[in-house]
């Protein structure tokens, strides 16, 4: 596989994964569910630029990192945060698509940072991440993150 379509799907996989957030405030954008809240979140850029890092064996190997920041914005285009995250290759597949990456991320928003881990297979039409914690406003912030990569949506469930 050539290298270039190896950076682009990681990239996808990568940017699918870390998109995750919460924001300060309920606001317009969130969504109450009983005792949780749901943010629907979509990714920024529609062609960002990830670092990758071919750390093994040339091509998809294990320890193979992909680096991403990008902005988040709510479904109405407004600014919602911006997000970092990193992405290592753990179970290498026959093509990028089809291994699994562990991935960690923060995001940092107007009124703290969230941050959310977990495993990603970017052949996945659906998955789940843990929201880990937080700083500021999200200093108790626990719950999951679903994320739907062929709709560029992240959603949100805030627990508590």
């Amino acid at each position: 596989m050539p290298k270039r379509m190896l950076l682009a799907i990681l990239a996808v996989a990568a940017l699918a994964l870390a998109g995750t957030a919460y924001a300060g405030t309920p606001g317009p954008h969130a969504k109450p569910h009983g005792h949780e809240r749901t943010i629907r979140l979509v990714e920024a850029s529609a062609t960002p630029d990830p670092a990758f890092l071919d750390l093994g064996e040339p091509g998809p190997s294990a320890g193979d990192q992909v680096i991403v920041t990008d902005g988040l914005e709510f479904e109405d285009g407004t600014a919602a945060g911006r997000l970092s995250q990193v992405c290592t290759l753990t179970v290498p597949g026959p093509n990028p698509v089809a291994g699994t990456f562990e991935c960690v991320g923060s995001l940092a928003l107007e009124n703290g940072t969230i941050t959310i881990a977990g495993p990603f297979s970017p052949a996945a039409a659906e998955q789940a991440q843990a929201v880990t914690g937080g700083t500021g406003a999200f200093r108790a912030a626990g719950g999951e993150a679903s994320i739907r990569a062929e709709e560029d949506l992240i959603l949100v469930r805030l627990a508590g």
